[in-house]
């Protein structure tokens, strides 16, 4: 029986980093310089505030830490929590790291996972009673990096299965990170939860509120406090904008079954907001993986599915949805995604499903001209119809005309010809094909069809 792979599920996040940001939100570098900055005030010994900072330099060369870094940061420290933490040197292998970060295996994940350790190496970090000392029970004014020194098998492409074994590749955490783990200022950290996020805003977010719900069940903190200071929304400043950026984080932390729900109140004094967290209960959790559980032995639909998780749901919630409402009900909401504009259009589609949204105006506009369109197309395939029956009942009508009857048909029609058209023929003799043409003129007549809107004369007369 193959043994469980417990990293994949389990680790452990050091508190003073999920306390203060060490990297950007982004993925990329922008051109706002390699220095980050945190500062709030606290209550400290004997009520006396205290203010704390807690900075992040970036080198010139490789420049702040990104936002991918903390998953490669936090996939070492679940190997290093297989050997307890034993020494600050912890082997690993890159295909194990991107087994553990849920990374596609290719050449691309093993250099991001080198420029991460680059970035990381050269970051320092200083804590201006901002770095809480475990053994001392007190906060100290530390300047510290985050690994002093890293060795990585000199190979870009990802080695076979089995290499996970050998320890290939190393890095050493830096002294003052270690001596923080080994103190146990540390927490465990769901990684299957942490993964299955996927913003870094909402990976963020999980990692400080994770800390923060330790035996409770409700949590509050000021919304500026939270952006500046812990999230490291910098540029937002005005509370709607905050929010706007916590919607998408806080929905997907909702869906993932950790969060109950969030509310944004105005403090006390009403001079500013704070946003309210409730998180699910751990029995809810697991009576709602009970139900999770039954819901495998009903049947799925797979390619519904598969478009789910596309448009960016999380396969958990997919899957919850798929087995819940009707395939109708899905691909409805689906077709009108496009037209909500939505900014987490993964959230606004399952809000949709599951609260029956309306139909936007723009998407009714668009059904409307696509009936009108519809209703042209019958209407014109109804034309063609009556057309090709009066052609067949007219063709039929001259086939069972004696050779007599058809000169005596021949002659009437040219003689209508000649009398409905004198100042277009004068003397001049009538043209066969225009003969032709009024002798369904003539039959229409004798069959009683004469006037209708699709008959020859109505069109030869318009």
């Amino acid at each position: 029986m193959k043994q469980k792979d417990e990293s994949l599920y389990s680790g452990k996040d050091e508190m003073n980093l999920v306390e203060f940001p060490i990297t950007l939100l982004a993925k990329r570098h922008s051109s706002e310089g390699n220095t980050i900055e945190f500062t709030d005030t606290i209550q400290g010994e004997g009520g006396k505030l205290v203010k704390r900072e807690w900075t992040v330099a970036g080198s010139e060369k490789f420049g702040l830490p990104l936002a991918q870094d903390n998953d490669v940061l936090l996939a070492l420290l679940a190997m290093g929590k297989e050997k307890n933490f034993s020494s600050r040197k912890i082997y690993f292998s890159r295909y194990r790291l991107c087994k553990i970060m849920r990374w596609k295996i290719d050449g691309r994940a093993y250099k991001r996972i080198a420029e991460a350790l680059d970035r990381m190496r050269w970051s320092g970090v200083k804590a201006q009673n901002a770095f809480w000392d475990n053994e001392r029970k007190s906060y100290v004014t530390k300047a510290f990096g985050i690994i002093d020194e890293y060795e990585l098998l000199d190979n870009s492409k990802p080695g076979p299965p089995g290499q996970d074994s050998f320890p290939f590749s190393y890095v050493v955490l830096s002294e003052a990170l270690f001596a923080s783990i080994k103190a146990g200022y540390i927490k465990s950290l769901d990684m299957k939860t942490y993964f299955e996020l996927e913003s870094a805003l909402a990976k963020r977010l999980y990692r400080y509120l994770d800390k923060k719900a330790y035996g409770k069940g409700r949590f509050e903190i000021g919304l500026f406090a939270l952006a500046d200071v812990h999230l490291g929304l910098k540029l937002c400043k005005y509370s709607s904008q905050i929010k706007q950026q916590l919607e998408p984080a806080h929905n997907e932390l909702i869906q993932v079954g950790f969060l109950k729900s969030t509310e944004c109140r105005k403090t006390s004094d009403g001079s500013s907001e704070k946003v309210i967290y409730t998180f699910v209960d751990k029995a809810e959790m697991k009576e709602e993986m009970l139900v999770e559980a039954d819901y495998q032995s009903m049947p799925c639909d797979s390619e519904l599915l598969t478009r789910l998780v596309k448009i960016g749901i999380t396969h958990k919630v997919a899957e919850q949805i798929v087995r819940e409402y009707t395939a109708e009900t899905v691909n409805e909401q689906m077709e009108m995604l496009p037209y909500r504009k939505a900014k987490d259009p993964s959230a606004a589609l399952v809000a949709a499903i599951k609260d029956s949204w309306a139909p936007p105006a723009s998407y009714k506009a668009k059904v409307k001209s696509e009936q009108k369109k519809e209703a042209g197309k019958l209407e014109q395939t109804l034309e063609e119809q009556q057309k090709a029956e009066l052609r067949a009942r007219i063709e039929e009508y001259l086939a069972k005309l004696s050779p007599a009857e058809r000169e005596v048909l021949t002659a009437e029609a040219g003689e209508l010809a000649r009398q409905e058209g004198a100042k277009i023929f004068g003397n001049k003799e009538v043209p066969q094909y225009v003969i032709n043409g009024y002798v369904h003129i003539v039959v229409e007549k004798r069959l009683g069809l004469q006037g209708g809107k699709n008959t020859v004369s109505s069109l030869v007369t318009a």
